[in-house]
């Protein structure tokens, strides 16, 4: 039996970023969804029903803890694995994320592998 193709929603407000993220995910067999903002996550998140979330903190229109509150509110995404990838590395701030309901914390220093790994753990 062949295994479905994960899907993977990206937000991130940095275009460059959105870009090389997918690129890596589709090149270790992933469907990528891409956002630049919150609230066009949450509309791309219940249109395509991504098996993972990748979100970056720092967004126009409310933050990625804004966003973690927000998809709780939303039962068909409300158990949908988030993983944050953020510019931040700060323990206080991977705890807050984590509290709200993150599955996973990863910097954007992380190499493709770390990325990838994470992905197909929470993805599954």
């Amino acid at each position: 039996m062949i295994d479905k193709v994960k899907k993977v929603l990206v937000i991130d407000d940095d275009e460059d970023t959105l870009e090389l993220l997918r690129m890596t995910l589709e090149n270790h067999h992933f469907r990528c969804f891409t956002a630049t903002a919150p609230t066009e996550g949450i509309e791309k998140a219940i249109l395509n029903k991504p098996d993972l979330i990748l979100l970056d903190l720092m967004l126009p229109e409310m933050s990625g803890f804004g966003f973690l509150r927000e998809i709780k509110t939303h039962p068909e995404l409300a158990h949908t694995p988030i993983v944050v990838l953020t510019a931040l590395a700060d323990e206080d701030v991977a705890s807050e994320s984590l509290s709200l309901g993150a599955r996973g914390y990863l910097t954007k220093a992380c190499n493709a592998k770390e990325l990838v790994h994470m992905v197909k753990e929470y993805a599954s």
